[in-house]
């Protein structure tokens, strides 16, 4: 076992919409484990923040040439992202998200999450997403969607 934990894009999500449980996890998890994340996390949080934040689509946004001033509005919550440890994907990582898409029907950002676990020998992924509640005890992986499971 080692100390790191891969944050799901849904617990800094939920973390950002003021959810508790999220909020309580990710601030325990920042001081207890080393924390890890993926481009995927990365960029679906911003896209949605900017929705969020913007009331709007990133794709209104850009065609409105809006996005500017919503990334700065933003900054903060991009910068807190950029703290943690970026993990890359590689091509292993794509092979082995489609075979985990093949047996547990997940979604790509879903399966490229579970591979960046697997690859990278995370064995903790906090996440509230329903989709990781069957398949991370099977890779071994322990899933985070309570305080509780930290301690």
């Amino acid at each position: 076992m080692n100390n790191k934990i891969f944050i799901d894009i849904s617990i800094f999500i939920e973390s950002f919409k003021g959810n508790p449980i999220a909020k309580e996890i990710l601030e325990k998890s920042i001081d207890k484990f080393d924390i890890c994340i993926n481009g995927i996390v990365f960029s679906e949080v911003i896209f949605r923040l900017i929705s969020l934040e913007s009331g709007k689509s990133a794709l209104t946004l850009k065609s409105q040439k809006e996005m500017s001033p919503v990334i700065n509005k933003i900054k903060d919550y991009s910068e807190l992202l950029l703290i943690f440890d970026v993990l890359g994907e590689n091509k292993n990582i794509l092979e082995m998200s489609l075979r985990l898409m093949k047996k547990y029907n997940l979604l790509t950002n879903d399966a490229i999450i579970l591979a960046t676990c697997k690859y990278y020998s995370i064995d903790k992924l906090a996440s509230l997403d329903k989709d990781f509640e069957d398949v991370t005890q099977s890779e071994g992986i322990k899933l985070i969607q309570n305080v509780s499971d930290i301690e």
